[in-house]
């Protein structure tokens, strides 16, 4: 006796290879419950990043504040120090000009008067006395958009070269922003500053010569000079001819000094 195999009908066969099918193509979904966690997972994160961007946002604006504040606090102690050390330089220099008369007097009573002459001319020439008469006045600034710390700016070389300018022109005597210029006198930069006689000036620097009237024409090398920094860096400067007054220069021993021997 033969046993028959069951065999399926068309619509069965249908339903099976469609279902075969499905599966093997169709890959395995994501959890759906995973999926949320991690959704809900990423809310404390994003709350973190934004809690350290506002902390970060706050700290800076602190930071700045304290840093506008220390600021304002070290312009006003600049500005209470140059006021005591103007009134300072003011008594030095009423009693500068009590000592000078004073030594006049001595001089005029104790020696002959080519002596007295002679000792005035050298006090003069050595910039230890005041000096007032015709002389020249130059003016000197930054060029107008000049940044901290460029090329722009007055250096402490540009005001050297425009002193010995006038040195050359025939000038008896200089002064920069009232710092007269001695023999011991250094123009020099420190930092953003320029010292003249230790002392910073603020711009604009202001030159008077004695001695010369010479109005700086195209020719001469002073306006040379100035043309040329105003070219290759903007700087802005006037030439005027007036009287001016410079006052006594401070009288520096050497520190140190020796006897050179005559050899044999």
């Amino acid at each position: 006796m033969s046993v028959s195999t069951p065999t399926r009908g068309p619509l069965e066969r249908f339903v099976d290879e469609v279902t075969v099918d499905d599966y093997r193509a169709v890959e395995p979904s994501p959890d759906r419950t995973l999926g949320s966690w991690q959704r809900w997972r990423s809310v404390p994160v994003a709350l973190l990043i934004g809690l350290i961007v506002a902390a970060a946002v706050i700290t800076t604006r602190g930071n700045e504040q304290v840093r506008q504040q220390t600021r304002a606090e070290l312009v006003d102690r600049v500005a209470v120090l140059n006021e005591t050390v103007a009134t300072r330089q003011a008594e030095v220099s009423e009693q500068s000009a009590s000592v000078s008369e004073l030594q006049d007097r001595l001089l005029a009573e104790s020696t002959s008067a080519a002596r007295a002459a002679e000792i005035q001319a050298l006090s003069r020439q050595a910039g230890v006395t005041e000096l007032a008469g015709p002389g020249l006045i130059v003016s000197v600034d930054d060029a107008p958009d000049a940044e901290a710390g460029s090329l722009n700016q007055v250096l402490d070389r540009d005001l050297q070269d425009i002193v010995n300018s006038l040195w050359q022109m025939g000038a008896t005597g200089i002064a920069i922003n009232g710092q007269r210029l001695t023999s011991a006198t250094a123009i020099r930069g420190a930092g953003g500053a320029i010292l003249v006689n230790y002392q910073p000036l603020e711009r604009p620097y202001v030159v008077e010569a004695l001695g010369t009237t010479t109005a700086a024409g195209e020719e001469s090398g002073l306006q040379g000079l100035l043309n040329a920094l105003s070219s290759d860096y903007g700087l802005v400067s006037q030439v005027s001819t007036g009287d001016v007054t410079l006052p006594a220069g401070e009288a520096r021993a050497p520190r140190f000094a020796r006897v050179v021997e005559e050899s044999s």
